[in-house]
């Protein structure tokens, strides 16, 4: 027999143990490491998409010498059709830049004629279906799943989730400013942020917010920002729905106070899926899928709310650690830090308040 074969010992077992618990030291060394470079990864592709969409408004800016409607009351139709101008097209305004952002046959299967397009019977061709199902990865955060069911807690402590989206509809992560303003206004009028609801005698879909309107600088005001899919909301109007028609005052030291109260009271957490936060980048009926206000901090600690289809109080938010991405109106992306002070918030949000504010 070989002696060398006799003497041969493998690992005792307080060895092996000592291996393995090496091993997992190093792995949980470098678990939060590789967590940090995909989160990177993702919130850079988040503001690649929100650098397109940027784009994507300057285009159609050039094309229609205006930002596009957040969405379309159209009264000819309405009168032509015998319906509510609330039946009408009222398209989502990310729905109208996709022709800029190399999406013109996905932007081929809409109709701006027809009302209650929503329903199979007003559909011709069924055209929309195709649309409202098509998932545009430039419209998601890879961040956000998309699944609705985020966890958040309440200002009084409680711990409560998300609801899904509709299935039914293809989501979006990025919605448009109304500035530090409560509800989507109509044609332009007291509008503070950057885009506006139209209600219209044509079917000119150009009709909105100019570039000219900015007055504060397009490089110092936010257009658009992100928002995470499904984010919990009370059923409520807010108390600072409007002080003249839906608009609030200018920013001013009255609205200081408000960093710890947007008006959302108490009420029911809102679970409707075709309500929910993102549900559709197609149809533009319910604020949850359009805007939000630079009312609330991004990443507030209060309530959203709203409880019809005429106003909003959403705050920018986002998966991203300490902040939110946003495009600014000159093109840029920036990304703001959830301890940004308030008014100065408010004021990048404003488009002619008087009050030229800077990132910090």
């Amino acid at each position: 027999m070989d002696a060398s074969r006799s003497t041969r010992r493998g690992f005792t077992l307080v060895e092996l143990l000592v291996v393995i618990a090496i091993i997992g030291v190093l792995v949980g060394l470098l678990l939060p490491a590789v967590q940090a470079a995909r989160e990177a990864a993702r919130r850079m592709s988040c503001s690649n998409n929100l650098k397109q969409l940027g784009l994507s408004l300057h285009n159609y800016h050039d094309v229609y010498q205006a930002l596009p409607p957040l969405r379309v009351r159209d009264s000819v139709l309405a009168t032509a059709t015998g319906t509510s101008t609330w039946n009408t097209n009222n398209i989502n305004w990310a729905a109208r830049v996709l022709p800029f952002m190399e999406q013109q046959p996905l932007h081929d299967n809409l109709d701006y004629t027809i009302p209650y397009w929503w329903d199979d019977s007003f559909q011709p061709n069924g055209n929309f279906d195709v649309a409202r199902l098509t998932v545009v990865p430039s419209f998601r955060c890879p961040s956000d799943g998309g699944m609705g069911g985020v966890a958040w807690t309440a200002p009084d402590g409680t711990r409560v989730s998300g609801s899904p989206a509709s299935s039914g509809w293809a989501h979006i992560n990025y919605f448009a400013s109304v500035g530090p303003d409560s509800g989507t206004t109509v044609n332009g009028s007291n509008c503070l942020g950057m885009f506006t609801e139209m209600s219209n005698s044509s079917s000119v879909r150009g009709q909105t917010t100019t570039f000219a309107s900015v007055t504060d600088g397009l490089s110092n005001t936010v257009a658009l920002a992100e928002s995470v899919i499904g984010f919990p909301r009370l059923a409520v109007n807010s108390s600072l729905r409007s002080q003249s028609g839906y608009a609030i005052t200018p920013v001013t030291g009255d609205l200081a106070a408000v960093a710890n109260d947007n008006g959302c009271g108490t009420g029911s957490h809102d679970t409707s899926s075709s309500r929910a936060r993102g549900n559709t980048w197609l149809r533009g009926y319910h604020p949850s899928s359009m805007t939000f206000t630079t009312l609330m901090a991004p990443n507030s600690k209060l309530w959203d709310c709203h409880s019809n289809s005429g106003d909003a109080m959403h705050a920018a938010r986002s998966l991203h650690p300490g902040g939110v991405q946003v495009a600014v109106g000159d093109g840029s992306v920036r990304f703001v830090g959830e301890t940004i002070d308030i008014v100065l918030w408010r004021h990048l949000g404003g488009i002619s308040d008087g009050m030229v504010a800077q990132f910090p």
